[in-house]
């Protein structure tokens, strides 16, 4: 069985080409091509265990990836989300290799993130805003300056000393201009990603601009919320997957329990842009909105690029 830890993992794909195996999968799931449940919760003493898995029909492998999400208060402060993706060979059921799931994780998410951003953002986008520090951001990042001529960064963290950090260290890996972000800021930003454990709203309507694409992709309970009511009400929405929305993004079942929206109004999933891209012209002028929650299948692409490269 193979063992591949993260550093071997992100050197052996990079974010433009995870962007294009990630749209491929999201093409593909749209045309049914996956057998992929709904990922299962568990609470154990102190963490949330997520496991999630995702099969190509007639495809070479299979995954299973489990998640543990460890409690503010618990006492391993190093590491709040541990995670492992296994393969497993579609034809015998034989164990193949275990994944770094963290890495994974963030380069898929961000990947997702850089395909939405290619297709509903302005093509000349500048400006990005981005809300978190921790890994999640950091391929946030990195998809969105892969797909459009980002020229300044803003971060946004409750910790200012993390968000220098981060600036910091976004600036030595891409050298990009990147700064820690002030509120009269935001208002400059052509795409918003946010990245956080959030239970609240991050910001209000009135601070963004017309016209802004925004990546959430932080909350996947019902119980989170990144965004506000006001602009999931004013914005036209995409979604990973409607089904899984349904039941996970706290954003939107929020809006739908306490405001007029509904899941009736979403826009598109992902993968129907590639059927409908003439829908793309909709959206001139139009505050868009990529909710995700991760799928499994996503998890899978990435895994069999690099099954076929290790």
């Amino acid at each position: 069985m193979l063992l591949v830890k993260g550093k071997e993992i992100k050197s052996s794909i990079s974010m433009p080409d995870a962007i294009d195996c990630v749209a491929k999968g999201f093409s593909d799931f749209n045309d049914g091509l996956f057998s992929m449940p709904q990922r299962s919760i568990m609470g154990i003493k102190g963490a949330t265990v997520l496991t999630m898995s995702a099969y190509r029909k007639d495809g070479k492998y299979f995954v299973i990836k489990v998640v543990t999400v460890f409690n503010q208060s618990s006492t391993i402060k190093d590491k709040m989300v541990d995670s492992s993706v296994f393969v497993f060979d579609s034809k015998n059921g034989n164990l193949l290799a275990k994944l770094d799931g963290d890495s994974i994780t963030a380069i898929r998410t961000g990947a997702a993130s850089g395909v939405a951003t290619k297709y509903f953002s302005s093509p000349l986008s500048e400006v990005l805003a981005i809300f978190g520090t921790g890994v999640q951001a950091l391929t946030q990042v990195e998809a969105v300056i892969s797909c459009r001529p980002i020229k300044k960064v803003f971060v946004y963290s409750r910790n200012v000393r993390s968000a220098k950090r981060f600036s910091d260290h976004i600036r030595n890996l891409f050298s990009i201009n990147i700064v820690p972000g002030r509120a009269k800021d935001l208002k400059n930003a052509d795409v918003i990603c946010t990245a956080t454990p959030s239970e609240d709203r991050l910001f209000d309507l009135d601070t963004i601009k017309r016209g802004v694409h925004i990546n959430a992709i932080g909350s996947y309970t019902p119980s989170m919320r990144e965004i506000h009511f006001d602009i999931i009400n004013c914005s036209k929405i995409i979604v990973d997957s409607l089904e899984a929305c349904k039941k996970e993004a706290g954003d939107l079942i929020q809006a739908k329990n306490e405001t007029s929206w509904d899941f009736d109004n979403v826009f598109m999933q992902l993968g129907e842009v590639f059927t409908k891209k003439e829908k793309l012209y909709e959206l001139q002028k139009n505050n868009t909105l990529f909710k995700s929650v991760g799928l499994a299948f996503q998890d899978l692409v990435i895994a069999e690029v690099l099954m076929h490269d290790l």
